[in-house]
């Protein structure tokens, strides 16, 4: 049986939770490689009774108030002490600056957005979606505690059609996993109702009218968030760059990067996870 989660705490001042030493090196088994994978399920289980959090983190300039027992990304925060995506923030730097715009959805916790605004490019102006309830909790806490007045978060999913629909979650270890598709999902141990949107008409809403960068991490469901934007939006809101995640690209209906290439995007770089596509020919930006 999972362990109840630990309360959300978004009023506690930030930087007066914090975790001993101690503490930190047991989490940060959790998440290396060379302790075996089942000591490390066997260890997590074990810290999420005794110490799940919340803690607050300062890591590379970014204030995060992180639950290690239920995120991967925050484990990560407090045992290694590092951002989780420094590969690809080495990949998407080029595209962001003073008044760039910066889409990111699939948002987390904000471990993208707060890298980019207000920490490495303060002047690029930044949409976050979110939709899992709790997480956008944890998403609107770690905004206000940077001061990240150029971000705009939304507690939303982007899809096809505006509603609801089912958002499927371990409700555990690594509710970041959390997808609009079950079998993007992992084990289903929650299922959340969330508000859904055309990112057309999401953009729409929020008066933006072209995209220097665009990040989408959202689990196998891709496809279904992103594609519908080239399907009728102007050809002058497609992003200069996509940097999409491809871990459970066999759950595409349709091939997300060889359309995109049929519509002038190249495959700039990649890492194990993700691809960055860029429009234009190879060299040109």
């Amino acid at each position: 049986m999972a362990h109840p989660p630990a309360p959300l705490d978004t009023t506690t001042e930030f930087g007066r939770l914090q975790a001993g030493w101690y503490v930190r090196m047991l989490w940060r088994l959790t998440v290396m490689s060379a302790f075996p994978t089942r000591w490390r399920k066997r260890l997590r289980k074990v810290l999420a009774r005794r110490w799940p959090g919340p803690f607050d983190v300062t890591v590379e300039g970014v204030n995060m108030r992180v639950y290690p027992a239920e995120n991967r990304d925050d484990r990560v925060l407090l045992g290694l002490g590092r951002l989780p995506e420094a590969d690809e923030h080495a990949l998407i730097r080029p595209f962001v600056g003073p008044g760039k715009m910066f889409v990111d959805i699939g948002a987390n916790i904000g471990t993208y957005s707060l890298w980019v605004a207000p920490t490495v490019a303060p002047g690029t102006r930044v949409v976050a979606f979110e939709p899992h309830p709790r997480t956008f909790g944890k998403l609107a806490f770690n905004l206000q505690a940077n001061g990240a007045g150029n971000v705009v978060a939304r507690n939303l999913a982007i899809a096809a059609e505006a509603g609801s629909m089912n958002l499927f979650s371990d409700g555990g270890g690594n509710i970041g996993h959390a997808s609009l598709l079950r079998e993007g999902a992992g084990a289903v141990r929650s299922i959340e109702t969330v508000g859904v949107a055309p990112l057309g008409q999401a953009l729409a809403d929020l008066g933006i009218a072209r995209i220097e960068l665009l990040k989408i991490d959202v689990e196998g469901f891709e496809d279904r968030a992103l594609m519908p934007l080239f399907d009728h939006a102007p050809e002058t809101l497609w992003p200069k760059a996509i940097l999409i995640e491809t871990v459970l690209s066999h759950h595409w209906e349709r091939d997300c990067l060889a359309e995109l290439a049929a519509k002038g995007y190249h495959r700039q770089a990649a890492t194990s996870e993700n691809v960055l596509m860029v429009r234009g020919r190879a060299g040109k930006h």
